[in-house]
């Protein structure tokens, strides 16, 4: 409210344009904080895991809960391609426990055969790190992972920094059914493989002592960290 000249009051007003470019601005400010509140509620926490030996024993039905708490998901991207995409599972003694009771289930074993399969798998642990890994490609021919002339280099990192280079790297003929229900991140597309890196002659390398392992995707086209962690 002004004073004119001769005193009487008079009401200056917004042009129309005006007010409504006013109220645009506003809602859009309210829309964007509205929308950045979304996505603070929506991101995804860490899975946090435990890389110490189990205390107690599994039964089947938790299978794919403890598959996907040590399963990581990572994509290399070649312009709009993926150059690599892999679900990587790490065979922690948590997830090794799960699968036998899992698999002793699927296929009716008995105690005594059950019992040898779980020794198989701790002697598995405990020799090497192993990790069953899923890729995939838009160029079949940059899914070779298990080739010497492979562009890819894979890496085990710990959590100071260290690493150990794959002893071993093979493509896993799995029949089809028995894949999808262990390993379900298999596609039409995909390899399947198993990546071992030996225990006992790391030098430096803690391991699971450190808190954390990555497993590292290098290559021409880019890289990628796959990381399992017991802190946030």
């Amino acid at each position: 409210m002004t004073r004119a000249a001769g005193g009487r009051a008079s009401t200056r007003r917004r042009p129309p344009g005006a007010a409504r470019a006013a109220a645009g601005a506003l809602g859009l400010s309210l829309i964007v904080a509205g929308t950045a509140g979304l996505t603070a509620c929506w991101r995804t926490p860490p899975v946090i895991v435990d890389f110490s030996t189990p205390g107690r024993d599994y039964r089947s039905s938790e299978y794919h809960d403890i598959y996907e708490r040590w399963t990581r998901h990572e994509k290399i991207m070649s312009g709009v391609e993926a150059a690599l995409e892999v679900w990587a599972t790490y065979k922690s003694q948590e997830f090794r426990q799960a699968f036998v009771a899992h698999y002793a289930e699927t296929y009716a074993m008995k105690d005594d055969a059950r019992e040898t399969l779980r020794q198989t798998q701790l002697d598995a642990a405990a020799g090497a790190y192993e990790f069953e890994v899923t890729a995939q490609s838009a160029n079949y021919k940059w899914n070779d992972l298990e080739k010497k002339s492979s562009p890819w280099r894979v890496l085990l990192v710990d959590g100071a920094g260290h690493e150990l280079t794959a002893e071993r790297i093979t493509v896993e003929r799995l029949p089809d059914l028995f894949e999808r229900e262990f390993y379900p991140a298999k596609t039409p597309f995909s390899k399947t493989y198993l990546i071992r890196f030996i225990r006992g002659h790391e030098d430096g390398f803690a391991g699971e002592r450190s808190g954390e392992l990555s497993l590292r995707f290098a290559g021409p086209l880019g890289s990628s960290d796959l990381r399992w962690s017991s802190r946030p």
